[in-house]
């Protein structure tokens, strides 16, 4: 079958026409047509073998891909919660359901954690096999395409339940305008924050945003400037959703005394916190946020979309066949929302 390939711990993927299609699912497995799979910025990262993408500490060889969705063509023993037909979208953290972490409810950051198309065979393929346990059964009303956002956008929505806050009349800080980016700032204006500000160098991304109802700024290093555009004296949240080293000192300085830093981008080199100035003096709350609660972010996230009140379809700007994924990765480094690649489409 054809799938992209990392083969090496070095930058470089391989498109092949030759891989093993998965045989039959083995117990509590199901096998998966990938109807459509989304493009993530981590995946430019391991293509690239960049620190942070070694940071994944990936088993090689493997396929990759980690958010998509697809039709379940056969079901492992022990399988009832899937038949043959069904359609999915699929979990990228394989969690071990048994360790402390998952037995107190946080299976997102299990002990054991595997993820999909980093350590195991992913998305980027015709077929793949995966733990039933790491399947969402998706309502009929929900295309297949869109339903493989429901994992990037499932991060953008677990990023906001991590403050433990309602949003709703806040002043909102989004840095990096990526995909996750985009979605943060779309859910905390569903959430009814009063204003949400984007912080982008890439124009095309700052005229995205905007067209979703958001401010958007270019970058600056002058802290006055940024938490001006708060409309009083700060930032009550800062979503950091770029990785990016400069996104961080500009967040924080524009946040008011007592506000919420969270962190969901993943950057290649590790941050400098003045603790006394930003945790004491300040009284800033940090927090980092990773991947989504199973399954309550998921079922949050489809009834948005079921009720039209979150329209994901909105967020893809391009569909590629699995061969040109290295366009794909071009052009997420620039003028697009979400790249999906159509297996089927080769």
């Amino acid at each position: 079958m054809k799938a992209i390939r990392k083969l090496r711990h070095e930058s470089g993927t391989d498109f092949v026409t030759d891989a093993p299609e998965p045989g039959r699912p083995g117990v509590g497995q199901i096998k998966v047509r990938v109807a459509a799979a989304s493009v993530c910025g981590s995946d430019v990262s391991v293509a690239r073998y960049t620190p942070a993408g070694q940071s994944f500490k990936l088993d090689l060889p493997v396929t990759m891909g980690h958010e998509g969705a697809g039709i379940v063509v056969d079901v492992g023993e022990g399988v009832t919660t899937f038949t043959i037909g069904d359609h999915v979208a699929l979990e990228s953290h394989i969690a071990c359901f048994e360790c402390y972490q998952c037995g107190m409810g946080n299976a997102h950051i299990c002990e054991r954690m595997r993820l999909l198309g980093l350590h195991v065979d992913g998305l980027f393929a015709e077929f793949c096999t995966v733990p039933a346990r790491a399947a969402y059964k998706l309502p009929d009303s929900i295309p297949l395409e869109h339903a493989a956002l429901l994992e990037p956008s499932g991060v953008a929505l677990h990023a906001i339940q991590a403050t433990g806050e309602p949003l709703l009349g806040q002043r909102v800080l989004v840095t990096g305008a990526g995909p996750v980016g985009l979605f943060i700032a779309e859910l905390a204006m569903l959430a009814g924050a009063a204003r949400v500000v984007v912080v982008e160098p890439n124009e095309w991304r700052r005229e995205f945003a905007e067209s979703r109802g958001a401010v958007a700024v270019p970058p600056t290093s002058e802290a006055g400037r940024l938490r001006a555009h708060s409309g009083r004296s700060g930032f009550d949240v800062a979503f950091e959703a770029s990785g990016h080293p400069s996104s961080f000192p500009a967040a924080v300085e524009a946040i008011r005394g007592g506000g919420t830093y969270v962190s969901v981008g993943f950057g290649d080199a590790p941050l400098v916190i003045d603790a006394g100035e930003y945790l004491n003096r300040r009284g800033i709350r940090m927090i980092g946020s990773f991947g989504r609660l199973l399954w309550s972010t998921w079922n949050t996230l489809v009834s948005l979309v079921e009720e039209g009140r979150l329209d994901l379809a909105a967020f893809i700007t391009h569909r590629l066949p699995l061969s040109e994924f290295d366009q794909a990765l071009w052009l997420l480094s620039g003028d697009a929302c979400k790249v999906l690649l159509i297996p089927s489409a080769d």
